[in-house]
């Protein structure tokens, strides 16, 4: 009788000794949806009993319950949420980027702890030896938004765990030191822009994040293709993903939303002397040995070499220049629409279609050319 529970027959056998001795305990394994094998102990003051809800079981009238009441471990509803649900509203990247952080900070502490058993207490302690440790505060943070997000889905909408008890990880923390953005005025970049210093390539390169707001891995991917001088935009339609672990793929731009950045004549000028004799597809800046993207690390390390020459400050990012973009046509040029921004740096706007490769410029597209034109002052190009 001794291996019968496990063999899916399951098993029903008088307690000799202890406590509870004279009550009958009826044993049975079933297997969970996932393939995990769950063992089921129950006891009864007669064997009728235990022998009537054995019976249950081995038909199958009390599995499902049994699953249900079962209450899973932190570990396996991590697990659950991301293949079943977190797909449907989260990017492979975020997924990969909470299963990392649950993997190497939390599997060993709570993975095993069922849902209800976790103590408040026990996860003050937790955040304590994690910022001890040397994790910094931004780190904690996002640790802490992903137990509690997981938790909240265990209590509703799936019910796995009772709507009375408290979510143990919303306790409150130390918040992480925000960075201070680094935002340029016009004057700040026609100087950065004019540095003797710069090559073509670097020049080009400053001018897609300050003149035309481009984002990093926009610019990674864009080709002489995009750059449509006739027309005074650029097509913005590609981007380098970059997910959890370094991979590289080319895809659309955030948000899959395609876009006509407008390109104004001090651009195009910096942008002329860059491409010139480049066939329409190839990357502005590729590969050493083919016609791909570089990699994300040796890409950064281009633009720092770049910022340096420019003379921007140390701490400033490439963000910081798209920042730098927007706050002068917000700050600057009163004439151009919210709706119009929008559309030009990508953000999201209702109504926004896909770009396409031969519309000219709209007139509202116009305005943003020629105010961008009159802020840094540029000559027509020759």
């Amino acid at each position: 009788m001794g291996t019968r529970a496990d063999n899916l027959d399951g098993s029903c056998r008088e307690v000799l000794t202890g406590r509870h001795a004279g009550r009958w305990r009826v044993q049975f394994t079933f297997v969970e949806d996932t393939g995990v094998r769950r063992r089921i102990s129950k006891l009864f003051p007669t064997k009728t009993e235990g022998k009537a809800y054995l019976q249950q079981l081995r038909k199958g009238e009390r599995s499902h319950e049994a699953r249900r009441l079962r209450q899973p471990t932190l570990g396996e509803w991590f697990d659950w949420l991301a293949e079943n649900d977190w797909p449907e509203t989260l990017s492979e990247v975020t997924i990969a980027q909470r299963r990392g952080r649950f993997r190497n900070y939390v599997l060993a502490h709570f993975g095993k702890s069922p849902l209800s058993k976790i103590d408040p207490l026990t996860v003050r302690a937790y955040y304590r030896r994690l910022r001890e440790s040397g994790v910094s505060d931004s780190v904690v943070q996002s640790i802490k938004s992903d137990l509690v997000r997981a938790f909240n889905q265990a209590v509703t909408p799936y019910q796995r765990v009772p709507m009375t008890v408290a979510n143990p990880f919303r306790l409150p923390l130390q918040a992480p030191r925000p960075r201070s953005a680094v935002a340029l005025t016009p004057d700040e970049v026609r100087e950065a822009l004019g540095r003797p210093g710069l090559n073509d390539s670097q020049r080009a390169l400053l001018g897609l994040f300050l003149l035309a707001g481009l984002r990093l891995g926009e610019a990674m991917a864009i080709t002489r293709g995009q750059i449509l001088f006739e027309h005074a935009r650029i097509v913005v339609d590609r981007s380098v993903k970059v997910a959890y672990g370094g991979k590289q793929t080319l895809g659309p731009p955030k948000n899959d939303k395609t876009r006509n950045a407008v390109m104004c004549r001090r651009l195009a000028a910096i942008l002329e002397a860059h491409v010139e004799g480049m066939k329409p597809e190839e990357l502005l800046w590729r590969c050493a040995s083919e016609n791909k993207p570089r990699m994300k690390k040796r890409f950064y390390a281009f633009w720092s070499e770049a910022a340096a020459k420019a003379g921007l400050p140390k701490d400033m990012r490439p963000h910081d220049c798209r920042l730098t973009h927007i706050n002068i046509v917000e700050k600057h040029m009163p004439e151009v629409s919210q709706t119009t921004l929008k559309e030009h740096v990508g953000h999201a706007a209702t109504g926004v279609t896909e770009a396409n490769y031969t519309r000219p410029l709209t007139s509202s597209q116009e305005i943003l050319r020629r105010e961008l034109d009159r802020v840094f002052k540029s000559a027509n190009r020759g």
